[in-house]
């Protein structure tokens, strides 16, 4: 299965944002499924539901860490990772215009008449999906994995 169709998959079984955009790679790179799981936890609906990064974009940089981040002091290679990692965040932006979860949805994530709004629309389930799968596409395209 393709990045983007798994990363949608995991969504759809009700993991979060950055669980789903992680766990794909974390099975190619040979991290244990369930810690990725654990790992991403705190991170969904703008780290914890506080409407900052979208978890999408979170899950792609953690992937982004798992295969390009260091183990040891290494400007070199610490930069080529910051590097790519800002490449993949200036992509997603200029694909879906924000890297927020309310710029992103519309919302606030932590009013909750905003997300009693939002639940009733169904806009995480609409949106939300797109923004995992295109997350996985780009780190995966970026990385030269799929």
């Amino acid at each position: 299965m393709r990045l983007e169709e798994e990363a949608r998959t995991y969504f759809n079984q009700n993991f979060n944002c950055a669980q789903a955009v992680f766990a794909p790679f974390a099975k190619r790179l040979g991290l244990d499924l369930y810690l990725a799981f654990k790992l991403a936890t705190p991170f969904g609906g703008g780290m914890c539901h506080m409407g900052q990064t979208c978890g999408a974009v979170i899950g792609g940089l953690m992937a982004i860490g798992l295969a390009k981040g260091i183990i040891q002091a290494d400007t070199t290679s610490k930069a080529a990772c910051n590097a790519l990692a800002k490449d993949f965040l200036e992509r997603f932006r200029s694909l879906h215009g924000d890297l927020t979860c309310p710029g992103l949805l519309g919302l606030d994530a932590e009013d909750l008449t905003d997300l009693e709004r939002a639940m009733a629309e169904d806009a995480s389930y609409d949106r939300c999906p797109i923004y995992v799968g295109d997350a996985a596409r780009i780190v995966g395209e970026m990385l030269g994995l799929d």
